[in-house]
């Protein structure tokens, strides 16, 4: 490789957040012991992982002292989630106190647990199930969650809310798990399309692009672009505008609930700090690319983007997708360079959408996107912070 011409190679840093893109990976967990039609029994103190492509479940995390888990979110943390439980537990005393049904823990990466929301501190009746939950905005973003029965929230306010309504918590001052006030809905039950009927009960939720829900009964829901009737192992969509069928579970039985339900994490930020791009020589004028990898647990892969010099020195950024696979070893790809002078972006993502493209040294900015759709390893694009 001419000399010159390998100095003029730039190495940039990347990361970004997206939703999108295929529904599955899909984690779920059932409300009573289940055998799919393919074998794999799912007992509800477990959390499956779920791939359309080939049907399978397997086995993501043992919570201990076997709760029933009413609610699922995984965070971006690696090893990170967010459970709720169907009656009091305290994990086999993991915990300090018991776990109660409007309650949500959070597992670490650490595999240690302790209480993220406490429903009795916010006034929340002991008689009230949390049963549905995501996070909006990653880790350090509001609690999006759903009850089983109708009730009144703050006591005395004269506001009611349906088992298929979703409401938004926000932090409030401190990181206590009586830190948090409610922000109004999420989802409003009553006004999306013709309304879900109040008898239905959202019991697992998550937002990817739009809300996708699961329901305790089979439900008519209108408009729709899906099925008439949504039954269980149905995971429905709902996009402002119209039902559909977010994801069919291969093998999910008549007789089962999906009672939690979370979407793959956010593909996270890779933190140059920690070990930067760094481009070597390869055979046949090649280079080798190698990077850390992302912060978050949610990055299945990451796509390789160049750009030009000169695109830069004019203020402008002309990266396109050039490889949408680490192929092994990870964290390190071989590439044919372009015949500009180039530039390089390292890119997490999954299939539900990307992550960053990293910031600029000065001022610090978040890069663009590549500007066209068939330029990106994924469409979509939403950033959040590091766990």
């Amino acid at each position: 490789m001419d000399r010159r011409r390998a100095l003029s190679i730039f190495v940039v840093w990347s990361l970004a957040i997206t939703f999108a893109g295929a529904a599955t990976p899909l984690f779920v967990t059932p409300d009573v012991p289940t055998v799919t039609s393919g074998g794999v029994e799912l007992l509800p103190w477990q959390i499956f992982r779920y791939d359309a492509a080939g049907a399978n479940y397997t086995l993501e995390l043992n919570v201990p002292g076997t709760p029933a888990l009413d609610a699922i979110h995984k965070l971006d943390e690696p090893g990170g989630w967010l459970l709720s439980v169907e009656s009091a537990n305290d994990l086999g005393g993991l915990l300090g106190m018991p776990a109660l049904p409007a309650d949500v823990i959070r597992r670490h990466g650490s595999g240690l647990y302790d209480l993220f929301f406490c429903g009795a501190a916010l006034g929340i009746s002991s008689d009230v199930n949390l049963d549905a939950l995501y996070l909006a905005g990653g880790d350090a973003g509001s609690l999006v969650a759903s009850f089983d029965i109708p009730f009144e929230f703050p006591s005395g306010s004269g506001t009611f809310y349906d088992p298929a309504d979703l409401l938004r918590f926000a932090r409030t001052s401190g990181g206590g798990c009586a830190d948090w006030s409610i922000a109004g809905f999420a989802l409003d039950a009553s006004a999306a399309g013709s309304g879900i009927a109040a008898a239905n009960n959202v019991v697992a939720a998550d937002f990817r692009g739009g809300f996708a829900l699961a329901l305790d009964t089979p439900s008519d829901l209108a408009p729709t672009s899906g099925p008439t009737t949504y039954v269980p192992g149905h995971v429905v969509s709902w996009n402002g505008v119209t039902f559909g069928l977010f994801e069919q579970l291969a093998g999910w039985p008549a007789g089962s609930v999906v009672d939690g339900l979370s979407g793959q994490a956010n593909p996270g930020r890779i933190d140059p700090t920690i070990e930067p791009l760094r481009l070597g020589k390869a055979p046949g004028g090649q280079l080798v690319l190698t990077w850390s990898a992302s912060c978050s647990s949610g990055a299945d892969d990451f796509g390789i983007y160049e750009g030009t010099l000169v695109s830069i020195d004019n203020g402008i950024y002309d990266h396109v997708r050039i490889d949408c696979h680490d192929a092994a070893p990870a964290l390190s790809e071989t590439i044919t360079p372009g015949a500009a002078s180039q530039y390089y972006l390292i890119v997490p993502y999954n299939p539900q959408g990307e992550g960053s493209y990293g910031v600029t040294s000065a001022p610090s900015v978040e890069r663009p996107q590549a500007v066209g759709p068939l330029d990106r390893c994924s469409v979509a694009q939403i950033l959040t912070g590091c766990p």
